[in-house]
């Protein structure tokens, strides 16, 4: 068995499983630094711990792999006393599980559970992108994470000569910015359209970098389906003229992507030793 923890800017979530499936589960608001962890061992110390192998943490912002630290997360609660920043995750939280653990940045670790066990099975290089609050990308690669020394975050792709990113135009925070509404508010609008616009160009940009099998998306703003998806391919197929066209489809696990994901991250690093 495996633990799978995702700790994004509001919420943290744990699981027990193994293979794509849950065993136990539970979840809490993410805190600072200190009071997280706390919960985090609690919640695992409830857990049947004999068979547990490793755990593996899916978490928010840009994530150096180099040294296994966020760097200026965004979105995490945080204070100078006990910072999420520039912190070792892996090690600080082997220490306070007394359990080998390892990280990954979130868009990243979604990514992976998609390819192993959702809609990217068997599909390769799989990419996948979350279009919610914010826009993040992970790529998957013969079945394996691929980054530098940072993950991937095609989120922040500039898109014009004003400097202005992908997620500052499209994302739910660039929406509710422009209209003070909610997206699911927009949908169907001009204003809706322009912004799948400018998502699909993001996402022909990453298709041509990247050159992926099958794209993957995910993602609060997802969640209509066809008022997602149809705009989307209108645009993709004026965009991406260059090479064929690659399948573009939702999702297969939903909200679970990332914690199915830091299970087989967990399951991943034990297994290479």
């Amino acid at each position: 068995m495996y633990i799978g923890i995702d700790i994004g800017g509001t919420h943290t979530r744990i699981a027990l499983g193994d293979e794509g499936s849950f065993l136990n589960k539970k979840d809490f608001p993410t805190k600072e630094l200190q009071e997280t962890l706390k919960e985090i061992k609690n919640a695992v110390d409830s857990f049947d711990q004999k068979d547990i192998k490793s755990v593996g943490v899916s978490i928010a912002g840009p994530y150096n792999f180099r040294n296994n630290t966020l760097h200026q997360p965004p979105n995490l609660p945080d204070n100078s006393k006990d910072s999420w920043r520039e912190m070792n995750i892996s090690d600080r939280f082997t220490k306070e599980l007394g359990i080998t653990t390892v990280a990954a940045h979130d868009a990243s670790v979604a990514a992976l559970g998609e390819a192993i066990h959702g809609a990217g099975k068997g599909k390769n290089p799989v990419l996948y992108y979350t279009v919610s609050t914010g826009i993040g990308s992970g790529l998957i690669v013969d079945g394996k994470i691929f980054h530098g020394i940072f993950n991937p975050e095609a989120g922040h792709q500039i898109l014009n000569k004003n400097g202005e990113s992908l997620e500052s135009l499209a994302s739910g925070t660039a929406l509710k910015r422009k209209t003070g509404k909610e997206p699911t508010d927009v949908e169907g609008t001009e204003l809706w359209d322009e912004s799948m616009e400018t998502v699909a160009i993001g996402l022909a940009n990453s298709i041509l970098h990247f050159s992926p099998e099958i794209v993957i998306v995910g993602g609060g703003m997802t969640k209509h389906g066809d008022v997602f998806f149809g705009p989307v391919d209108k645009y993709i197929s004026k965009y991406l003229t260059f090479i064929p066209p690659v399948p573009i489809v939702p999702s297969g696990l939903g909200q679970d992507s990332s914690l199915i994901g830091a299970l087989e991250l967990a399951k991943q690093a034990k297994q290479s030793g």
